[in-house]
This record gives C-alpha cells, sequence and structure tokens, in this order.
C-alpha cells in the first residue's frame, strides 16, 4: 500500500526514535530520508559564524548517520533508503558587508531558492512520487500540548500527499507505540466523496486486526440512517469491525472513542462535505491531527486536477 515513503528529518532526537517507528508501515519497500536546511537568511548565518558550506557539510554527515542508523534497523527486510538534502537559500548582499552569493552545485545537494520547508518537503514528495510523508510533530510554547509545530502545520493544511503524524510526545514511548500502529485502527467518516477514499485505503491495509468505524452527528440529529450507512460500510471490509454513531462535536468525540478504544491509529480524509477543493484539509481533520494523542493518518482525496 505504501511501498515508498518520504520521511523529513531534522536530526533531532525525536527525529531517530521517528526511524523506529518506519517498519511498522505496511508494504514499505523504499524510504526516501530528506534533509531541508533553511539558509534563506545568510545575513544571520554569517553574524554567526555559519556559512553554507559549514551547514551543508554538517547536514550531510548528520544524514549519512541517520541513513546508516535506518538501514541497520531494517537490514532484515531489504528495505532501500536514499538520501535527499535541499538548501533554501536568497543570496543577499549589502553595504554591511554581507555577501553569500549561491552555492557552486554540489553532488547530492539541491538548491532551492526560497520558499518554505513545508513546500521543499512537498516538492521532494512530487519529484520522488512517494505515497506517503511520514513526520514527527511537536508544537512550543505553553500550548505545547495541542499544537503542531509549524513544518508539520504547513504540511498538513496545504500538502497533497497522503501524511502520517506522530507527535513527539508519542515518541517518548516509541517502544509502545510503534508495534502495531496498523493494528487497532479508527476511522471517521462523514459518507462524502472525499471520505470514501480513506475508506478504500483502509481495505488495502495490511496488519489491520481491528476497525473502528465512526460517524459523529450534530446534537439532536438522528442516529438511524448514519447507523444504517456505517453498517452498509462495514460489509465492506473485512475482520473485526465496530460501529460508532457518536453526538455532538466532532473532534472531541473522535478523539474521545479513540482513548476509549486505544486505538492505535486514527484514519481520516483530509476533507469532508462541504470543503472546497483549494482548501486542503477540514476544521476536524485539523482539530484532529493537533490535539490526538494516537499517530493520525491523513487521507488525501483521490480526485482529478
Amino acid at each position: 500500500m505504501f511501498e515508498k515513503v518520504l520521511v523529513p528529518t531534522d536530526f533531532s532526537r525525536y527525529a531517530l526514535k521517528m526511524l523506529d517507528c518506519i517498519g511498522e508501515i505496511p508494504g514499505l519497500k523504499d524510504v526516501v530520508l530528506l534533509n531541508v536546511v533553511d539558509a534563506s537568511n545568510p545575513m544571520k548565518l554569517e553574524k554567526k559564524g555559519w556559512s553554507y558550506s559549514s551547514l551543508i557539510d554538517d547536514a550531510k554527515a548528520d544524514l549519512k548517520k541517520m541513513v546508516e542508523h535506518l538501514e541497520r534497523l531494517e537490514q532484515q527486510k531489504g528495505l532501500k533508503v536514499k538520501p535527499v538534502l535541499k538548501v533554501i537559500v536568497e543570496p543577499m548582499s549589502g553595504a554591511d558587508g554581507v555577501n553569500l552569493k549561491r552555492p557552486e552545485p554540489i553532488s547530492g545537494v539541491e538548491f532551492i531558492e526560497g520558499g518554505t520547508i513545508g513546500e521543499a518537503i512537498q516538492k521532494a514528495a512530487d519529484e520522488e512520487k512517494v505515497s506517503l510523508i511520514a513526520m514527527g510533530a511537536h508544537g512550543k510554547g505553553l500550548m505545547e500540548g495541542i499544537l503542531l509545530g509549524s513544518v508539520s502545520t504547513e504540511v498538513l493544511r496545504n500538502g497533497k500527499t497522503d501524511l502520517l503524524i506522530i507527535r513527539h510526545q508519542l515518541l517518548e514511548g516509541s517502544e509502545r507505540f510503534c508495534r502495531g500502529i496498523f493494528s487497532r485502527v479508527l476511522i471517521t467518516t462523514d459518507f462524502s466523496e472525499a471520505a470514501k477514499d480513506a475508506v478504500t485505503l483502509v481495505k488495502g491495509l495490511e496488519g489491520v486486526h481491528e476497525i473502528l468505524l465512526a460517524h459523529v452527528v450534530s446534537e439532536g440529529k438522528g442516529i438511524d440512517e448514519p447507523a444504517m450507512k456505517l453498517n452498509l460500510l462495514r460489509d465492506e471490509l473485512t475482520g473485526k469491525v465496530t460501529v460508532h454513531v457518536l453526538e455532538g462535536r466532532a473532534a472531541n468525540e473522535i478523539l474521545a472513542l479513540a482513548e476509549k478504544h486505544d486505538a492505535s491509529l486514527i484514519i481520516m480524509s483530509s476533507q469532508g462535505k462541504g470543503w472546497l477543493r483549494q482548501f486542503r484539509v477540514g476544521s476536524t481533520t485539523f482539530d484532529v491531527a493537533r490535539r490526538a494523542k494516537r499517530p493520525v493518518l491523513i487521507v488525501r482525496p483521490k480526485l482529478p486536477a
């Protein structure tokens, strides 16, 4: 299902733990290990005593170490690992003497004129034709517990590729959360066309032992019709499948159900009913992704451009 996966890394201890989870992805054969160096403000870099060459040399060395680490973990499975290094540059010069020109071409390094790290991640996903982006995510500051970091938020909001997010708090206990991520999945549906893609994906996933199929209705709405639709969907799935019609605020109910049944993974479509195509992610999906205590898999609609 996910034969080729892109894994962005910032070389942090969480990024290293994230690699320990990669082997849980069903059908995985190829990993693209990506680091994006944001060197778009050379004035600040020079003031700190850095340069393009030093940043690139450090990144190449760290990327090599992570490739070797992943290869050791997966040597029994014959997993192929490809390192990719992208550097965001924006040459600047001025009267203060700062004059860092674009570096000469370097083998194995792509220089990108401007843009963001999130854009560079999606660019790599498109170039490598991966079926999934898998990344850790964390926030900073007083609201760290409920916020994703800026890069993961950007990829979630604007990305086009299916996205697996594992929060850094979960990675602290990676031995627990990395085992059987796809074993007990909670999949939500609003019965939209986009949601059908998420259900279709679950049908082809290996290693799924139990499926929680859920729909949330607003307070006061009837549950008979949604229950009937869920039961029809259940008949399309194999294995142990239970249906859950919930009432209340969608994100809250989904998160509560995931905790109650100890779901190993929440699977959601990035879009739902009423969302225009230019919006890459709906409000409920975004709310669940930023607050979930479980890994979240965001399925992008497979719609014509």
